[in-house]
């Protein structure tokens, strides 16, 4: 699905993701460095065009590329698998991008998620042995579990945040994002 317009922030804006970004999405994709706790993908630019056209078609399915201010690509951010009010978020993944900008992507996707959306439940899973991400989790979620191994025997440490939860990591992160 795409959100028509542009979600605002200080930092940086969300922009639902066109086939004018299949380039930069599979280039941050095929990053080594970048892609190693995701699926390996090995789409060329056109089969990317297809999947995000159809990724725009997709009920309960919104992809967006993170802008900075200098205009610039930096990431891609997302929410997914939106059924009866509860949501996945993922597909995060950033260049060049500062915490502040980081930070406040994860928040604007969340305000999205839980006020535009109306969502109960923003769901996630972060690699158990990706440490970056997983302290950015316990940053940005409101319960994280115990780690499970997933379908490909890795562990897997599942998160969860609802609106309550959010509201008070929201006025937590803005006090720094914002002061």
């Amino acid at each position: 699905m795409t959100y028509e317009g542009k979600i605002e922030g200080k930092f940086v804006d969300l922009i639902s993701c066109t086939e004018d970004d299949a380039e930069f999405t599979i280039a941050l994709r095929k990053d080594p460095e970048l892609g190693k706790f995701f699926p390996a993908v090995d789409n060329t630019v056109e089969q990317q065009k297809n999947w995000i056209k159809g990724q725009r078609q997709k009920p309960g399915d919104y992809f967006f590329v993170v802008w900075n201010k200098k205009g610039e690509r930096i990431g891609t951010i997302g929410l997914y698998g939106i059924e009866d009010g509860v949501g996945e978020g993922g597909r995060i993944i950033f260049r060049d991008a500062n915490p502040y900008e980081v930070s406040e992507a994860q928040l604007l996707v969340d305000r999205f998620g839980f006020d535009v959306l109306g969502l109960k439940l923003i769901t996630g899973s972060v690699f158990a042995d990706n440490s970056r991400a997983l302290k950015f989790s316990k940053k940005f979620s409101g319960r994280l579990f115990e780690p499970e191994k997933d379908s490909e025997g890795r562990l897997v440490v599942r998160v969860e945040t609802n609106p309550e939860e959010f509201r008070e990591i929201d006025e937590r992160i803005s006090k720094i994002l914002y002061h």
